[in-house]
């Protein structure tokens, strides 16, 4: 009896421990899962407090690295100060004043029209207070000074069309002639030219918006009012801007090598408004914006090649026959967006992905894992790792390809990214090293293709500075209210780019443009129009408006 109570009890205690192991394998299951949370949930929070709080450049600062327990360098050299690209060079000036430098005095502009003020002292000051004679000038001994002031106005052309008698008794002439009427863009238009140009400068290039202009053009004296503005810059959208903007895009097909990159951009068409996307591309000479409801493949399809994704799944299946060698294919820079993949899925292009993006990946877990050393330290080695690439590379691409300062930097480079191919290939415990880690195998082919074309940039940064302007006129002025208003915006966008890439200063182009149209008188054919975009002006033209330095 005793025994048989024993063992019930026995079996009772082995089924408690059962269910209390289990109990506490999903404890531990549940807690590494909370725990597995708390830490993405921290490192979102600490993202989020960097995008807020935190300083926004990317750039690399040698007092954020620990350079006595930095060990890596591309080449598995013992990283000196120098090899870094953020320090001086032995021997380099170093940037900023130097101690001592006196600076160059003031330089008056010699090229501003000159308004003399002359200043005269107080009547009293000029007497005598004894005699009360008054002071002689002495035009020899006047001070001098100069100061540069502003006076922005707006002025009243009077055109007047001159009258001229026939000299003569034949038939064929008439009694009285007449100067033709003034070329204006908008026949019997109130606004000229120069009007028209200022405000689609000021509202795209100094990201103004209309009404802001109105208001200081009401200051100045001028009452014009917005609704004419806008019916004005309709018309020249559709008239004048629009073929100019489709032969650039037609030019822009023709390049070998782009970069590509989109942002939102807001279209106004209903009552909550819609989120569009505005599209940039650029070649050597060309920057081109393009407006699109979408976010897919088919924009740069459409844009770049002319294809719809029809088009181009024929050519996948062998049914339109196109045969490319890869030196022969287009080349795209751009960041790692699903939509420029399908390019290279087709064989339209290779694309060329983008280290800084790659390096962001590491500088935001640095910010995301404040209080883990370990995987800070980590990332930030892999901070330096790509400053060194980075290095590298900018020093092989300074010689001819195939001379030997060429292929002795070219040898580093590709040992250097070897090392970092075989560190990808590694076992590692946390998730943010696994993601960054899986991100650079999978798009390693097209982060590696600048080895083989050192025409390509390491990344797509050019792009990325030339849309920065869309992102500040949509915190300005905050989108479109109608299609063609977008489109005007993609159009502006494009034309004022592509005139800084083209060192043109944009509203000298735009009001020769202009000019050019309103004396053609409506015989503004194709070839004229591509004459007169910014890479096809002869250089005289070039000359007048180049863009100046500051």
């Amino acid at each position: 009896m005793e025994f048989e109570k024993r063992n019930m009890r026995i079996a009772s205690l082995e089924e408690e421990l059962r269910v209390a192991r289990e109990r506490c394998e999903r404890l531990e299951l549940a807690c590494g899962k909370l725990s597995s949370e708390l830490r993405r949930e921290k490192a979102r929070a600490e993202k989020f407090a960097s995008m807020l709080f935190g300083l926004k450049s990317e750039k690399l600062k040698i007092e954020d690295i620990d350079l006595k327990n930095t060990v890596v360098i591309a080449a598995g050299e013992a990283a000196a100060p120098q090899e870094f690209p953020c320090m001086p060079e032995e021997g380099k000036r170093p940037r900023g004043a130097m101690p001592g430098h006196v600076g160059n005095g003031r330089k008056i502009p010699s090229d501003l029209p000159v308004i003399e003020v002359v200043l005269e002292a107080p009547a009293a000051d000029l007497m005598c207070k004894k005699c009360g004679l008054p002071a002689t000038d002495k035009p020899l001994m006047d001070s001098v000074s100069y100061q540069v002031s502003v006076e922005k106005r707006y002025i009243l052309k009077k055109l007047i069309r001159k009258a001229y008698g026939k000299a003569c008794e034949c038939d064929e002439q008439p009694t009285i002639i007449m100067a033709p009427p003034a070329a204006q863009i908008i026949p019997k238009g109130k606004y000229s030219e120069a009007v028209w140009a200022d405000i689609l400068v000021s509202k795209y290039m100094g990201h103004m918006p209309v009404n802001r202009q109105l208001f200081e053009m009401v200051q100045s004296g001028l009452n014009i009012k917005s609704g004419m503005v806008f019916n004005g810059l309709e018309k020249i959208w559709f008239d004048f801007l629009k073929p100019l903007y489709e032969l650039l895009l037609s030019d822009l097909r023709l390049e070998g090598r782009w970069h590509a990159d989109e942002t939102r951009w807001r279209m106004f068409l209903d009552e909550y408004g819609k989120l569009w996307y505005m599209w940039a591309f650029r070649s050597e000479k060309i920057v081109a914006f393009v407006l699109d409801p979408t976010r897919a493949a088919s924009v740069p399809l459409k844009t770049l090649f002319g294809l719809s994704i029809g088009d181009a799944e024929k050519m996948r299946l062998g049914q339109v026959p196109v045969v490319l060698a890869e030196a022969d294919m287009k080349k795209l820079n751009v960041d790692r967006y699903s939509a420029y993949k399908v390019l290279a899925k087709y064989g339209l292009a290779l694309l060329a992905y983008c280290w800084a993006h790659v390096r962001r990946d590491f500088i935001n877990i640095q910010k995301k894992f404040l209080d883990d050393p370990e995987l800070r330290g980590w990332a930030e080695e892999w901070v330096v790792k790509i400053a060194e690439l980075y290095r590298i590379n900018n020093e092989r691409v300074k010689y001819p390809t195939g001379s030997e300062p060429f292929l002795q930097y070219d040898t580093r480079l590709r040992k250097a990214l070897g090392e970092m191919k075989a560190d990808s290939e590694k076992k590692y415990d946390y998730d943010a090293q696994v993601a960054a880690m899986n991100s650079m195998k999978e798009h390693w082919s097209g982060l590696v293709l600048f080895v083989e074309y050192p025409e390509l940039p390491m990344d797509n940064n050019l792009i990325e500075n030339g849309i920065r302007p869309c992102a500040l006129g949509r915190n300005n002025f905050l989108g479109n209210h109608s299609i063609w208003g977008g489109n005007l915006a993609a159009c502006m966008y494009s034309i004022i780019q592509t005139c800084l890439l083209n060192k043109i200063n944009p509203r000298d182009y735009l009001l020769h443009y202009f000019n050019v149209c309103a004396n053609s008188r409506g015989n503004m054919d194709s070839d004229k129009t591509r004459a007169c975009l910014p890479y096809n002006l002869d250089a005289a033209t070039k000359e007048k408006m180049a863009l100046k330095k500051f």
